[in-house]
């Protein structure tokens, strides 16, 4: 199913876990791509998690690797270009950590109207006050970094809220649209993720479970596309269409 592709850009969320806990096969399957030579980095729109949360949960499935980045890391190291950064953030825990490792400044609500940037990724204990300190923010001037548009994420209950949701918020509220967007269909990512693995788009396979991410970011850099059933998209849908559809990560063994 993979000839001609030497490394993969693996998706996490619906993809080799939900909620953190892995779907079933997948450990497996990944050894066994692993044992067949080929090269492994995983690429996640999740801000909720840093890179470090996701290098522990690989390694308890038997996978270790360091090539994992994660939108949080992403928009830290986006940052990074701009200087030393000071950032209200909405989001969780993953996000401020990555935030804070790239040495960035983080301020509170009451200085938002301070910060040279509003960061914004899913929070799960949102509330009003954050994003009308974000909004503040925004409107003083704050360059507006979305770490994804994805409107929601998959659960072992099904879809729930996701990041683009809170972003929308702020979209609205502050008549203005994120200034840059880190996380996937747009390239940035990617881009990392083919310099960790010393790849060209030509050799390279995006595996992901998303038809508006995933196959869209797959596509745009001329990236193999494969979208998996076990998370958000249940078939492939529009004119874009995946080059590989299958059950799970299993099938591609």
């Amino acid at each position: 199913m993979l000839e001609g592709i030497s490394s993969l850009i693996i998706d996490l969320d619906g993809v080799v876990w939900l909620e953190g806990k892995p779907i079933k096969g997948a450990a497996e399957a990944l050894r066994a791509l692993e044992e067949r030579g080929k090269r492994l980095a995983f690429l996640t729109n999740n801000s909720v998690v840093s890179r470090r949360d996701c290098i522990r949960r690989l390694k308890k499935m038997g996978i270790r690797t360091e090539r994992v980045i994660t939108s949080s890391y992403g928009a830290a190291l986006w940052l990074k270009r701009e200087g030393r950064a000071r950032v209200y953030a909405i989001g969780e825990r993953g996000l401020r950590e990555e935030l804070k490792l790239a040495g960035h400044e983080l301020v509170g609500e009451r200085e938002a109207e301070r910060a040279t940037h509003v960061v914004v990724g899913l929070d799960r204990r949102l509330n009003y006050q954050k994003l009308a300190a974000g909004m503040r923010a925004i409107l003083a001037g704050a360059k507006f970094i979305a770490t994804n548009r994805d409107c929601s994420f998959p659960t072992e209950g099904g879809l729930l809220p996701g990041a683009g949701a809170v972003v929308s918020f702020l979209e609205v509220a502050a008549s203005k649209p994120p200034d840059v967007v880190i996380g996937k269909p747009e390239p940035f990512l990617l881009e990392l993720a083919l310099k960790e693995l010393h790849s060209r788009p030509g050799e390279t396979a995006l595996i992901g479970d998303r038809m508006d991410t995933d196959v869209a970011a797959g596509k745009r850099m001329g990236l193999m596309t494969v979208l998996v059933l076990t998370g958000v998209s249940r078939e492939p849908r529009g004119r874009q269409r995946p080059d590989l559809v299958v059950k799970n990560l299993s099938d591609l063994l």
